[in-house]
């Protein structure tokens, strides 16, 4: 190289976990400056990773021994500034260190064979070392626009919102992005969108899509070629540049805007209120049946609209088991009250939704000698019976040999008790009311063919159908208006040890009644039909039903009053979880703060191996730094958790 010539330093974010939450930057050398936010490839000790650049400038005198040369630039000007500011904030947020966070932001992490990357001439400025301050220099000059929450009546009202907002984002001709719980959803959404503006240039963005695909919507949103965009979760992380507005469907659905079952661990809906803040554009929360938070907030009612709630046009109606249980059969699912409206319904041509917990036959079973319940070797999970005959665990994806025996006494019969959705087609079909209901659970929506088949079976709206679907699958699907819904063991979930178990069921049956036709009637299997969740809940305002359950929150210094954090103690080398748990719970107890609770170690209630220590502390108060410092400083097997879906996951 002449000696004329300016050389760069380059400084690179690794794209790995190096040093556990540290933050670990590294000084390159380069010929050409090199854009802000580039994916580059970097030579580490032995290793070829990949990191990004955050700061360029002329390296003032030559070049130390030590420092080396940079490798190929793979997708240059990648992150614009407002991601890198977005990932500054979820690292701090998240306990995670930068680079990693930054895998979120690329969806493929090298530029397709043949094709130019957007800006691959142009050479920004380099980066301030202020830009991961952007966020809160951003709050400090201009007032935040707080996340409005909307309640709507049923289905239609919401759709009629989105319409709404993808006018006024057209008329501006600015990106709206529309975030949704689940992919089918996403899916469905996408093409009535598309069928109302026939000229709209929209993509859905979810795991569905490739990597190659994801790539290609990211640039074409980094480009403003695009209108409008529906997706998952993921979709958050994309580059938006002209953005009118977010809009997020059911928010108050964690569990499908979480990421929860590895790191970094982030909620979706918290990450698209930072966009909007530092946007500063409406951040809007549809939803048929909002959380208790909703009705929490000092904004009357009135003015951010009306969630569902029951009438005489949409009923709640429960069977009582107790009366109607079918005991000439084994494991029979439907009751004959049941059986007797579905005819009813087929009779009439009306649509009709099964919802039951889970996938498979059955919910759990127990060996026929020893009575002992049948659970995985890997997460002591209940196992599921599949249609093989094969138990298969639906948390950790373990399916057992083709002649499982019991683990406890080597007995080779067994009793199986609930039912799953491959239960209810059965039941069905075995009934006469349809010869091939429509299932839409995780196993129907794995395969590419069968999740085509479902989206154009639900794209159809004149055509009757019958479908059995879990909770989780349809709750917040645009389905035709339905004569009868069926609600199989709603309140299973009551009898797990989670503070959210009846906000939960209480959102479950509004948002489900919100997509009733004129007429329909939701139908609630149950052994306790005289409890309040099918008298009380039903004939009372919500407003009465919610602070009944924020009274006992508030009680029990519960969220939306409280936060927590919880703190996943995993094995590490040379200790167990336990002892894991107790340097933590000591290290903590050791900052004597006075308004934050440090709550003593326990062991999940699906966890057998892994303790978990909870951090309490009031919703209005300042987080304190000693307490942000001590979280960051912790080991990196120990998972840091905001708000956690359940205290015993």
């Amino acid at each position: 190289m002449p000696k004329s010539q300016p050389v760069y330093r380059i400084d690179v974010v690794p794209l790995t976990p190096l040093y556990g939450r540290r933050d670990p930057r590294f000084s390159y050398v380069s010929p050409v400056p090199i854009p802000t936010g580039s994916l580059v490839s970097i030579s580490f000790g032995k290793r070829i990773l990949t990191g990004v650049a955050l700061a360029s400038g002329k390296l003032a005198g030559p070049v130390p021994d030590w420092m080396k040369f940079i490798g190929p630039v793979l997708l240059p000007a990648w992150l614009t500034e407002y991601q890198i500011s977005l990932a500054w904030e979820l690292s701090e947020r998240l306990y995670t260190p930068l680079g990693i966070v930054f895998k979120l932001f690329f969806p493929l992490q090298r530029k397709p064979r043949g094709k130019k990357s957007p800006n691959e001439d142009e050479i920004p400025s380099p980066l301030s070392k202020k830009l991961g301050r952007l966020v809160r220099t951003v709050e400090k000059q201009l007032t935040p626009l707080p996340p409005t929450n909307i309640g709507v009546a049923n289905d239609t009202e919401l759709f009629e919102q989105l319409k709404k907002l993808s006018r006024k984002a057209l008329r501006e001709k600015k990106l709206i992005l529309i975030l949704v719980p689940e992919v089918l959803t996403a899916e469905l959404y996408t093409e009535k969108i598309a069928h109302i503006f026939p000229d709209v240039r929209i993509r859905c963005l979810s795991s569905r899509r490739t990597s190659k695909e994801a790539h290609l919507i990211y640039e074409a949103i980094s480009q403003n070629a695009l209108d409008i965009v529906v997706g998952t979760r993921q979709a958050v992380f994309a580059p938006f540049g002209k953005l009118s507005a977010v809009a997020i469907v059911d928010a108050e659905k964690q569990l499908s805007y979480s990421q929860w079952e590895m790191a970094p661990r982030y909620n979706a809906v918290e990450i698209a209120e930072s966009l909007a803040r530092v946007r500063q554009i409406p951040c809007l929360k549809l939803s048929v049946a909002p959380g208790i938070e909703y009705f929490a907030s000092d904004i009357p009612l009135d003015r951010i609209g009306t969630p569902f709630a029951f009438s005489a046009q949409h009923r709640l109606i429960p069977i009582d088991l107790r009366k109607t249980y079918r005991r000439d059969k084994t494991n029979q699912p439907l009751s004959l009250d049941l059986i007797t409206a579905l005819r009813q319904a087929k009779a009439q041509k009306e649509s009709v939704l099964i919802l039951v917990k889970q996938r498979g036959l059955s919910r759990f079973s127990l060996c026929a000698k020893c009575q002992s319940p049948q659970r995985c070797p890997s997460c002591a999970a209940a196992l599921s019976e599949g249609k093989d005959g094969r138990f298969r665990c639906l948390s950790c994806g373990y399916q057992s040999g083709l002649f499982p025996i019991c683990g406890n006494c080597g007995h080779m019969h067994f009793k199986s008790f609930g039912a799953g959705t491959q239960a209810i087609e059965r039941a069905l079909q075995r009934e006469g009311l349809a010869d091939s209901p429509l299932v839409i659970d995780r196993d129907a929506q794995s395969l590419r063919q069968g999740f085509q088949k479902l989206v154009a079976a639900l794209s159809d709206p004149d055509k009757p159908l019958t479908i059995v679907a879990t909770y989780e699958s349809a709750y917040s699907l645009p389905l035709p208006p339905l004569g009868i819904i069926a609600l199989i063991e709603p309140d299973q979930g009551l009898f797990y040890p989670d503070f959210q178990s009846e906000e939960r069921l209480w959102r479950e049956l509004r948002r489900f009644g919100g997509k009733l036709m004129t007429g329909g009637r939701l139908l609630v299997q149950t052994f306790e039909p005289e409890k309040a969740y099918w008298t009380t809940w039903v004939q009372a305002p919500l407003k009465v039903t919610a602070d009944a359950l924020l009274d006992e929150r508030r009680t029990l210094h519960y969220p939306p009053y409280y936060r927590l954090i919880q703190l996943d103690c995993h094995p590490k080398k040379d200790l167990t979880s336990l002892q894991v748990a107790e340097q933590v719970e000591a290290t903590l107890r050791k900052l004597t703060l006075p308004t934050v609770d440090i709550l003593p170690k326990y062991l999940p209630f699906s966890r057998k191996n892994r303790y978990h220590v909870l951090i309490r502390y009031p919703r209005d108060m300042v987080f304190p730094t000693v307490l942000a410092t001590s979280l960051s400083a912790l080991d990196p097997s120990v998972y840091i958790t905001h708000n956690p879906l359940s205290l015993h996951g």
